[in-house]
């Protein structure tokens, strides 16, 4: 558990699962981050991610992070990295993959997003695992957040195509 001062961050409990969705549900719109169109409550029902903390601040759930720590073959598919066929998967290296994160926006500006990037990035050193997430390039907030926080550009890009449109 992190503390700072009227915050404190701490691994998620299920029955927090509804105050979390309501810090989800007011980031709509304009607050929204672009990266992450769906809501906290399908991500835990599809994926019931490994690592999830909370931040309170005084005592009411402001803001959540979630992801996973997973062996670096298994991501690789997401970077230009050459695969070790000869090395056993678990020699590998690790990352931690930030997938959601939020902070409800009554709350920005006070440290709770430092707040849980700190946790996570504490999760990930105790797991000897580089950190990654992934955004869209066109979210000026949130890139501006992580290059705050530490964070480097990677050069990784996705294309796209919709085979139903010619």
């Amino acid at each position: 558990m992190t503390e700072r001062p009227n915050i404190t961050v701490r691994k998620m409990k299920k029955s927090d699962l509804a105050k979390i969705n309501a810090v989800d549900n007011s980031l709509r719109g304009r607050n929204r981050v672009t990266t992450w169109p769906f809501s906290f409550d399908m991500y835990w029902r599809i994926y019931e991610p490994e690592i999830c903390y909370i931040a309170e601040l005084n005592g009411q759930v402001a803001g959540f992070v979630a992801g996973v720590i997973e062996h670096e073959e298994r991501s690789n598919f997401l970077i230009n990295q050459p695969r070790s066929v000869a090395s056993p998967i678990d020699d590998s290296p690790r990352v931690g993959w930030i997938e959601m994160m939020g902070v409800h926006a009554d709350h920005w500006g006070k440290g709770i997003g430092l707040a849980l990037i700190d946790a996570f990035t504490e999760e990930c050193r105790k797991n000897n695992a580089m950190m990654r997430i992934a955004i869209r390039d066109d979210d000026e907030a949130l890139k501006s957040f992580l290059i705050g926080r530490g964070f480097n550009r990677s050069i990784f890009v996705t294309y796209n195509k919709d085979p139903r449109q010619s």
